[in-house]
């Protein structure tokens, strides 16, 4: 099954028994983020809050808070093992593209705010954690256009909230979003964009995976789902948005900065102060009574993990293997994408180093710290069994590698350059290369050799010559 936008979502979800429904008036602080995270840790319901105090927009949470949400969102069952998800998301890149259709009504678009009307503190965008610098919107689908290639990007980038119509916002250099807004800088302009809120489900784990720069989510999403997502021209910005989003902010990034965080990041810390980007919102559009749908993001598990990991992983695993063909399966250990684990039907001892250098300068590369390699006869997501390879197979000195001053995206023990230290481990039996041996003779020319190079150049060249 398939859906058009997040009312059908939570339909479905509440026929499948996977909603709940508070209608008791509850607190942005602390309560949303407590039930965000009661959810995570006990794989629980989604849950649609009804009343928020001081709010007359209700928030949904939690919404894709399971392995078994996350199966419904692919259009399978709810018992899907973890093979038929990897399966399914694998399906959406050889069907890759399904090309989104344009309309020309939206329900988005149902109302609208441009200019001084625009005032974020309007919707209910919680504080996720007590030491959180501001509220912070943390399952966008941000929108945005390479001004050379003209593809659309879809990411998910954490924004913080400046006033009623800006926010700073989290956008990586080595992102499509961050590629496209340096390129904007460069030309002297600034980078349109939009942000979804409250969209079908399969936008949101798309907008945080990783796909081929040249592709747009939009189609990608298409192709998971099959069929075409749809989507209508923004007010004020060129650039196509979800139709059946529940929100639309619509503005541009230029090089104006701000201050941003602390914000408690996916892998249990709080980020430091940043200068970021400012978003400068100038146009608002929303439905009818939207619902406003957020995450809870922190200490693993968060619902990022169940949302986008292994969208994550499928991503990393197409475009490894396109290098390191003796690769058979690839797993991330938590927390988050930081520990990845890569078995092989490794044929050669150097194999493994070489798939830790293809990792290292993929697009993933600066997101896993930890980087197994193991061998077939080890589960890589059993981290018992990872670990007991590391225990039986491994000599520091000859199978720990260290990468240095390397791109550490977001991790907390990084340096203040943002460089960070990655760790290879060689957990494999040892074995050879066929070629391998100790030399007893360096070979030579077989005996004659001249002689017969002198006869055969003179009798060719007679028959040339006659």
């Amino acid at each position: 099954m398939t859906f058009r936008d997040l009312r059908g979502w939570i339909r479905f979800l509440e026929e499948e028994g996977e909603l709940l429904r508070i209608n008791d008036e509850v607190k942005l602080e602390p309560d949303v983020a407590a039930i965000g995270k009661a959810i995570c840790e006990s794989e629980g319901p989604g849950v649609f809050l009804e009343k928020i105090a001081g709010y007359t927009t209700p928030l949904t949470i939690g919404l894709h808070a399971s392995w078994r949400r996350a199966a419904l969102a692919l259009g399978l069952k709810k018992d899907a093992t973890r093979e038929e998800q990897l399966a399914a998301w694998h399906r959406g890149w050889k069907r890759f593209p399904v090309a989104r259709v344009e309309v020309g009504k939206a329900p988005c678009k149902e109302n609208k705010m441009v200019g001084g009307e625009v005032n974020l503190f309007a919707f209910p965008i919680p504080r996720v954690n007590q030491q959180d610098g501001s509220f912070y919107i943390c399952k966008p689908c941000c929108i945005t256009r390479d001004p050379d290639t003209g593809v659309v990007n879809i990411g998910m980038y954490r924004m913080m909230i400046l006033d009623r119509a800006k926010t700073g916002i989290l956008i990586p250099s080595h992102q499509d979003a961050g590629r496209s807004y340096a390129k904007y800088l460069r030309r002297g302009q600034t980078m349109e964009m939009a942000v979804a809120l409250g969209t079908e489900p399969i936008l949101p784990m798309v907008a945080g995976t990783r796909i081929p720069p040249d592709w747009s989510e939009y189609d990608f999403a298409g192709a998971l789902k099959g069929e075409p997502v749809e989507v209508v021209r923004g007010e004020t910005v060129d650039l196509p948005v979800p139709a059946g989003a529940e929100i639309v902010l619509e503005g541009e990034v230029g090089p104006e900065k701000a201050f941003e965080g602390p914000f408690g990041e996916y892998h249990g810390a709080y980020s430091g102060y940043l200068r970021l980007p400012v978003f400068s919102i100038r146009a608002v559009s929303h439905r009818n009574h939207p619902i406003f749908d957020t995450l809870y993001i922190g200490r693993p598990n968060s619902e990022n993990h169940y949302m986008t990991l292994f969208g994550k992983l499928v991503g990393a695993e197409e475009e490894m293997k396109r290098f390191v063909p003796s690769i058979t399966r690839m797993a991330y250990l938590g927390p988050y994408g930081m520990n990845a684990v890569i078995q092989g039907r490794w044929r050669h001892s150097g194999e493994p180093r070489r798939a830790m250098n293809a990792w290292w300068g993929s697009s993933f590369g600066p997101h896993a710290k930890l980087l197994v390699c193991v061998d077939e006869d080890v589960d890589p997501w059993n981290p018992f069994d990872v670990m007991w390879a590391i225990a039986t197979r491994v000599q520091g000195e000859r199978d720990i590698v260290l990468m240095p001053h390397s791109e550490g995206v977001l991790d907390p023990t990084s340096n203040r350059e943002g460089l960070s230290c990655k760790i290879g481990i060689d957990a494999t039996k040892p074995r050879y290369p066929a070629y391998s041996y100790d030399p007893v003779d360096w070979v030579t020319e077989p005996p004659g050799t001249a002689q017969w190079k002198e006869k055969i150049l003179q009798q060719w060249n007679r028959g040339r010559n006659p």
